[in-house]
């Protein structure tokens, strides 16, 4: 634990930083130049522990590398228009290894988020992959670079699902109000804005390939916390 107000507060952004991203930089032991690491552009979105999931070709160079050598890093970085030396970046190190195939948590997880990779799925012989991180290192500005273990990043959420449909139903009913005055998500009238995940610290929302979060201020683990924090939204 730390004492000091700064620090809290800008692990409380990495961590919506970390759930709500969805695209990042993999760097793999690169086969065909040893010694070099190899960066791909891939998309992901947590699983219910925190950990990152991605759907990965076979054919893939990322891919070839990480069956030879799972130790990979993982960039995030915030989006931003001026000194992206102030904005918040955080890499993850970690191994990444494909999943069993009987894993359907992880697929339906994966596909509520990216509905177009059950193609590559179902047809393309892509693999999906969990990344298991073994330490992160943040960025925030000047003075402000520092390890952080595991503990302070990864979360996991709503132990009881029966808690996680209940919360997800009064988002469904507000939703028309939840994505009012949000013109980068469900903007246009012909792609339909629906809720890709939720969590106890944010929400996101997807309308066609756009996704969008929407973080909680404070841990919501009942309907009356949620409707606080959709009040909070409107």
């Amino acid at each position: 634990m730390t004492n000091n107000p700064g620090a809290d507060r800008d692990v409380k952004e990495v961590h919506q930083l970390w759930a709500g991203r969805f695209q990042g930089v993999l760097s793999t032991q690169s086969l065909a130049e040893p010694g070099y690491p190899f960066g791909s552009v891939v998309p992901y979105c947590l699983d219910g522990a925190g950990q990152p999931l991605f759907l990965l070709s076979h054919l893939a160079q990322h891919c070839k590398n990480l069956d030879a050598d799972p130790r990979c890093a993982f960039t995030i970085a915030e989006p931003t228009e001026g000194d992206v030396q102030q904005s918040l970046r955080l890499t993850c190190l970690g191994d990444c290894s494909p999943i069993p195939p009987q894993d359907a948590a992880a697929a339906s997880r994966y596909f509520s988020y990216f509905p177009q990779g059950r193609v590559y799925f179902e047809e393309l012989n892509f693999r999906f992959h969990r990344l298991t991180p073994r330490r992160f290192h943040f960025n925030g500005g000047f003075a402000t670079a520092r390890w952080l273990g595991t503990d302070r990043i990864l979360r996991s959420s709503f132990p009881d699902p029966a808690q996680e449909r209940q919360l997800r139903g009064e988002v469904e009913q507000r939703l028309p109000s939840v994505i009012r005055g949000l013109p980068d998500i469900g903007a246009s009238s012909d792609e339909q804005t629906r809720i890709a995940g939720l969590d106890l610290w944010g929400l996101d929302l997807a309308a066609g390939d756009r996704l969008r979060r929407i973080p909680f201020s404070e841990p919501v683990e009942s309907v009356a916390d949620l409707l606080a924090q959709l009040g909070d939204q409107g």
